[in-house]
């Protein structure tokens, strides 16, 4: 019962992609996590869930320029040297592929439950793409949020945009999509002032 349920909400937000229908699929999952499982189980799933909630959004509104792609679960490249590398894995990139790694213009970090272990994990990440990379766009997203707000607002100064994905602050169209819009044209001026 429980599993056609899931699959029935599944089905219909990623044929919607309305983030109604995606909370309603979380929350489901979040009322039945008993049966469901171990919570690392629980956790994984709601976690991918809402990974591929942003990886879809992504790549059905936004139009990413070639030669850019966009990447879910991708490792990036962020060290190298003597010919040792060193790549971090993000929820959500966008950037080239080269030599099995992304060299990312963007990276997204998708937490469904934003609370100061995960908030930390994800700055010491972009913090460490940063020193790699500084042109790179480092971007925070989450449903809901664990932690004090003067925590997060210091977290502003490692990350260039951090969204709320909810119902009562929803800023998935309005803030969300046009801060994605604008890095293209950071990122396309950057690459004219280069050549």
């Amino acid at each position: 019962m429980l599993g056609k349920s899931l699959k029935a909400q599944y089905t219909k937000w990623t044929k919607t992609l309305n983030l109604k229908d995606f909370l309603v699929f979380n929350e489901t999952i979040q009322k039945n996590k008993a049966q469901i499982g171990v919570a690392q189980f629980f956790g994984k799933f709601r976690a991918y869930a809402y990974e591929e909630c942003v990886y879809r959004l992504l790549r059905t509104k936004i139009h990413i320029p070639k030669p850019l792609q966009l990447f879910w679960g991708e490792k990036c490249l962020v060290w190298r040297k003597g010919g040792k590398e060193y790549a971090l894995e993000f929820d959500v990139s966008i950037g080239k592929k080269t030599n099995n790694f992304v060299e990312p213009v963007m990276v997204l970090e998708a937490k469904v439950e934003l609370d100061s272990a995960r908030l930390k994990t994800a700055l010491a990440s972009f913090a460490i793409l940063k020193q790699w990379n500084s042109e790179a766009e480092c971007t925070l997203l989450y449903v809901t949020k664990e932690i004090d707000s003067t925590l997060l607002e210091l977290a502003n100064y490692w990350v260039d945009g951090i969204f709320q994905f909810n119902l009562k602050n929803d800023e998935t169209t309005s803030f969300f999509f046009n801060y994605v819009a604008r890095c293209w044209l950071n990122v396309s001026y950057k690459h004219k002032q280069r050549h």
